[in-house]
Formats: C-alpha cells, structure tokens, sequence
C-alpha cells in the first residue's frame, strides 16, 4: 500500500488540474502514517530533525494566528481555503508522512523515473503542439482538450501550461524537475552520457521550462545552475561537456523562437502591466507587516476585504474582523506575504525550514559514496532549495503547494534512501554511523561525519 501511495503521489505532483489525485495521494499517506508509523532507527539519525521541529512549530503558529483572527473555524477545514489561502497547510505535509516506509534505492529510482517520464511526455507532445500553434502544420488541434497542453494567456500570450492551471506553476515545477535532471546528470559517476535518461530528462524539462513562458522561473533556474551546478569548480571539465553539448544547444535552439526569446528579454519591462501589479502586491504586504510586525495581521488575512484590527498597533495589530475570501491572490513573494499575515515570526519559522532541510541534505550527501545515485539525489534537493528560494522572490512558491509538494516529496524519498542505505552498511553509511557515535559519547553536536571520524 505505501508503494501505491507514493507511485500515487509521484503522478499527482506533475499537474494540478485534477486536484482528487493530489487529495488522495496526501490523504492515504497521512492515513497510512498515522496508521503505521516506523521510527527511524535510533542508533543514527537520518530524518531531517531540525526541518521537522521548524515545521511543528510553523503549524502551531499558523493555525493560531488563524484562530486569533475569528475566522470560521469550518473555513480553515474547507478545500477552498487549503487551496488557496491555506496551501501551506497541505505544502508541508510531505515533510512529515513520507517517513522511513523501508523503500530501498531501486523503488526511489522508479518513483522519480515515473515522475520525470511522465513530465517529460507531456512536454515533448507540448513542444509539438507549440510548433503547431506557430505555423508548422502538424494537425495536433484536432486533439481532445484534454491533450491540449499548450494555452492563451492575456499576459503572456501562447504558452505552455501543461497539467497546470498556470503557466507560472507548470514553469516552476518544470524547472524543479530540469534541476533534478540535471543533478542527475552532473553528479553520477563516469562520463555524462548524452544518451541517456538522465540528458533526455533534462532535455525535454528544460523544454517546458522554456515554453512555460514563466520569466521567474527563467531567472530562478538560471541563478540556481549557477549557484549549484555551473560553478562547482571541482568538475569544471563535466560542466563543458553539460554546458556546449547540451544546455547551449537547448538555449540557442529556444532563443531562435521569436515567443520564448521576447518574453526571456521583458524580464526587467516596467511598463509590463504584470510586473507593474507585483510592486501594488509587494506595497500592500508592506503596509499590513509595517501595522503588525511581530506576529503581522494573522493567516490568511492578506486578501480579505473591509479588515478591522485589534491589539498594539506597530506591533501586534491582528485583523479580527472583515469579510473573508479564499482566492488565489498573493504578495507574489513569498518573504513578504509571511512578514504580512506572520510578521518576523512567521518568516523566521519558514526559513527555518527551508535553511535546515538544505543542511540536512548536504549533511546526508556524507551517506552515500560519490558518484552515487544517492549523492546525486542529495545534490538534487539542495539545488530544489536553492530554485526554491529564488522563485520565492517574485511568487508565492514557499506557501502554495505545487512546487513545495514537490520538493518535500523529494525530501521523504532522500529519507528512505538514506535510512536504506545505513541498513546496507556501506562503507560511507558505517563512517557517518562511527561519526554519530563519537559525537553522541562525547556529547558534541552533530558534526558532519566526514571531519568527526578521520584520524
């Protein structure tokens, strides 16, 4: 059952038009959690411990501040609300019910492969019908509109939305899984294979990435390849053969396309109405943090209507009255929108989570032998993190669901792949146990294994 639930899960994180696939997926799981849960074992800690304390808390405070607010209680528990305002509510779970479930290295490699497949398909046959759209007659308009994955959009013309409602969640989900691909790619052992699932991954992501049409997404990938792939001096001769056999011949092959290359250059347009609207989203965020900066105006309050306050102004100030409404709208940043309806608090616990599963994972790569698809796996998650906190720069990314699902599924999966490979014994694996154990006699934190067991 707990293989189905995460093959289930796999499938409901490549498209969000079909919210009951999602819902059952995160539903069986929590069930299956609650129904048997296995401890990770005691003798050497796999589970991303700090994230999960940052994130106890974060539900704590949020709920409260909710219930401090008198919204509806029957509101907190509606779909409208979880969806929209609420997301972060359902964002986070995955850090919490894809625990040690025993899976090995050969069923994390089938669930990514599956998720990464099915991306892929639609992005190939999205590409296909983008080429059709513009001109080369290929005859995919006579297919259902199920199959139709490319879309109008007032602001942003013909893109490539995908199984998502939004061109910006399908661009920032296809550059989550180009990262992925590409960590794949970058950090297994040998020679990158250009003829290979990995490159053939990352070729056809990096495809519904450029087709999205999603520019934070652009900025987000191209800042994170830097950060975590690019610039990793250590394999600078495998960042040439990546970068001139595979990604420049994706950039030049995209930018040739008049509809990806115009929308690439109005990144910085301030006449773009779009970005025009983000700075009034950024000002209202603003004026809610600078009312109540401690604690801001309570959860899910930045979109309501005809607020009225109560507590210390410029300091605790709550709104407890107004007219609620569960709609998407949003700071379109993720830092502001948590100073707005957490204050500093609610920002410091959400980058308390993100900042620590980036640690955890870079503490977990010391598991897994290099080259190995483990250590790819870690390197995978950081650089999610990474794109993670670059999206959240113009989008909301850190409290909706689509692209924080995604990465904290891809944290559970590390988890059991590092509680698998510690029942393995490797080599690796035995050296972060002997450095566990030293830490734990001597009562020292936790350091990285790797500086604790050498002699």
């Amino acid at each position: 059952m707990a293989k189905f639930l995460i093959l289930l899960m796999a499938v409901s994180l490549t498209g969000n038009l079909f919210p009951v696939i999602n819902v059952s997926a995160i539903l069986g799981l929590l069930c299956l959690y609650v129904w048997n849960r296995r401890a990770v074992s005691g003798d050497v800690d796999t589970a991303p411990l700090t994230p999960l304390r940052f994130a106890t808390a974060a539900y704590v405070f949020w709920v409260f501040s909710y219930m401090l607010t008198g919204a509806p209680l029957a509101n907190l528990f509606s779909f409208d609300f979880l969806r929209r305002d609420g997301a972060l509510l359902i964002a986070y779970l995955p850090l919490f019910i894809i625990a040690d479930f025993g899976f090995d290295e050969k069923f994390v490699k089938r669930v990514l492969a599956i998720f990464l497949n099915l991306l892929s398909a639609v992005a190939v046959l999205g590409a296909l019908e983008f080429a059709d759209a513009q001109g080369v007659p290929l005859g995919l308009s006579a297919l259902p509109d199920s199959l139709q994955f490319v879309h109008y959009a007032q602001l942003s013309e013909f893109g490539f939305h995908g199984l998502f409602e939004a061109h910006n969640a399908a661009g920032a989900v296809y550059a989550l899984a180009a990262c992925i691909s590409l960590a794949l790619l970058f950090y297994s052992s040998g020679r990158p294979r250009f003829f290979s699932w990995q490159a053939f991954w990352f070729a056809s992501t990096f495809t519904g990435l450029a087709l999205s049409k999603s520019r934070t997404a652009y900025v987000a990938f191209a800042g994170t390849c830097a950060v975590a792939f690019l610039f990793d001096l250590k394999r600078f001769r495998r960042t040439l053969r990546v970068g001139l056999v595979l990604l420049l011949p994706l950039l030049y092959v995209w930018s040739l396309q008049p509809e990806v290359s115009e929308r690439a250059l109005s990144v910085n347009d301030s006449d773009d109405p779009n970005i025009a609207t983000r700075f009034i989203r950024y000002e209202i965020a603003l004026q809610d943090f600078a009312l109540s900066p401690l604690i801001g105006i309570g959860f899910g309050r930045y979109n309501d209507n005809s607020l009225s306050f109560s507590g210390i102004e410029n300091f605790a100030y709550m709104a407890t009255g107004g007219e609620v409404i569960n709609e998407s709208s949003h700071a379109h940043n993720s830092y502001l929108h948590f100073l707005a309806e957490g204050g500093v608090v609610g920002l410091f616990l959400m980058l308390g989570i993100w900042v620590t599963i980036y640690r955890w994972a870079k503490r977990t790569r010391d598991l897994f032998a290099a080259g190995s698809f483990g250590n790819a796996m870690c390197r995978a998650v950081q650089g999610c993190v990474v794109l993670e906190f670059l999206l959240s720069f113009t989008e909301h990314s850190m409290g909706t669901a689509v692209s924080s699902l995604t990465i904290l599924t891809m944290v559970g999966l590390l988890r059991n792949l590092a509680a698998s490979e510690v029942r393995e014994k490797t080599p690796a694996a035995l050296a972060y146990v002997a450095g566990q154990s030293k830490n734990r006699v001597k009562g020292l934190p936790m350091l990285r294994p790797g500086t604790v067991h050498e002699q």
